[in-house]
């Protein structure tokens, strides 16, 4: 683990770092820093339509065998269901002007022209699943059962709410009996009093059951029509076929458009690439940062792409099989505390890593002029007087060092001598 990161490290300061004097860099001002901005975000704009560009060639899944006819095979039981909403949603629409605008943007043409072509790329076996769920949508006959069902549902509702005000207000309709109270003032709806309570009951009780019957017989009238029945045998033959089909085309789908993306970025990424070495050779900062930020954009969307691959197929297998052992020892929740744990110290290792690099890291000239300017210690920050101490009293770092030439001491970590302005280079002991 140790040697791969510092392989890394190493790879990053020899290939993805400017390899000049630190001093001679120029800096960018801040409008080249906000145009360099707008250049990544135009970038990245442009890398995501290209993607989307190169992968709309390939036949989606998703429109070849759609959620409808996944559904419809799926579960064939909702096809005998008369109130499943594909036979509301699939039903016909007033007509629309194809100049309408949507909300989106979009037009009523063009969505019409979208659908055209998504009908003609649809699977066959799912065309016939959809023409066929149109037909009982706009049955006439199934239509008239289907509102006749909820017809009698609304008043099989009213029944039961009367039915049970009836039951809670028993004891109300006993008191005013035994208070000898007048019909006129009484507190009661539905004109209730002990000479009728019970009739009205066992009327709303014959009603609620007659109701509940023709309700019944309507659903079975519904399931057992000609069209409903010829629609859930298909669906029932065509399940496995449709859903072994679709994981196949899923599979395949998945592999085709990360590999289409993975040769469109690689010119991309190269050539960028080459250029921005080209520019670090050639000493031109400026160019070179520039290369740089489309460089790594580039491979922002390529590292991506390479992990969605790797995470469709070797994490799902592995945790897959992590989660089955514990499910099997009947234990799960511990596979969760361990995944758990294991992002953890990870992450923690990362971080703590990465603490100890930047702590670690050598101080460049500007660090410590910084410091030098503010009397500091560029080693632990302690206040200094670089004039009179040759040591910091903390730490011991190096203030001051003897220039061979002249043999004055002059300020270390800087490239000339003070007295003699001769090339000057730290010594360990004075």
């Amino acid at each position: 683990m140790f040697k791969l990161l510092d392989k890394i490290k190493f790879f990053y300061k020899l290939k993805l770092s400017y390899q000049h004097d630190s001093k001679n860099i120029e800096k960018l001002t801040r409008w080249s820093l906000l145009f360099i901005i707008i250049l990544d975000i135009f970038v990245y704009s442009a890398i995501e339509m290209g993607i989307r560009f190169q992968t709309a060639t390939l036949n989606n899944p998703e429109t070849k065998i759609t959620y409808q006819c996944r559904n419809s095979v799926k579960n064939p039981a909702l096809i005998q269901d008369y109130n499943w909403y594909e036979y509301r949603s699939t039903s016909k629409k007033n007509y629309v002007n194809d100049n309408t605008i949507y909300t989106n943007g979009t037009t009523a043409g063009s969505q019409k022209v979208l659908r055209d072509i998504r009908h003609k790329e649809l699977d066959t076996r799912c065309l016939e699943l959809q023409n066929r769920i149109e037909s009982i949508a706009n049955s006439k006959e199934l239509n008239t059962v289907k509102s006749s069902i909820e017809t009698l549902q609304k008043n099989l509702s009213k029944y039961t709410t009367d039915l049970r005000y009836i039951q809670n207000n028993y004891n109300t309709v006993l008191f005013e009996k035994i208070a000898q109270q007048s019909e006129s003032k009484s507190i009661l709806e539905m004109d209730l009093e002990s000479k009728n309570i019970k009739v009205k009951y066992d009327d709303l009780q014959q009603k609620i059951a007659s109701t509940q019957k023709t309700i019944d017989d309507l659903k079975l009238q519904f399931s057992s029509n000609t069209l409903v029945t010829s629609l859930f045998e298909l669906a029932t033959q065509q399940k496995e076929t449709i859903l072994k089909d679709y994981e196949k085309a899923t599979s395949r789908y998945f592999l085709k458009r990360a590999g289409i993306i993975i040769l469109f970025l690689l010119p991309i990424v190269g050539i960028f690439y080459w250029q921005m070495n080209s520019q670090n050779i050639k000493r031109n900062y400026t160019k070179y940062i520039i290369f740089k930020n489309i460089f790594v954009i580039g491979m922002v969307f390529l590292v991506l792409n390479t992990i969605k691959i790797v995470y469709n197929y070797i994490p799902h297998v592995f945790i897959q099989n992590v989660l089955m052992f514990f499910y099997s020892i009947q234990i799960p929740f511990i596979a969760y505390y361990i995944l758990l744990a294991l992002g953890i110290v990870l992450f923690s290792f990362i971080i703590l890593k990465l603490q100890s690099a930047t702590k670690n890291k050598k101080r460049t000239t500007i660090t410590f002029i910084d410091s030098y300017k503010l009397n500091k210690c560029d080693a632990c920050g302690v206040k200094v007087d670089y004039v009179q101490m040759n040591f910091c009293p903390n730490c011991r770092n190096i203030l001051k060092i003897k220039c061979e030439k002249c043999g004055h001491y002059t300020i270390a970590k800087l490239d000339f001598c003070s007295f003699c302005s001769e090339k000057v280079g730290i010594q360990k002991e004075i």
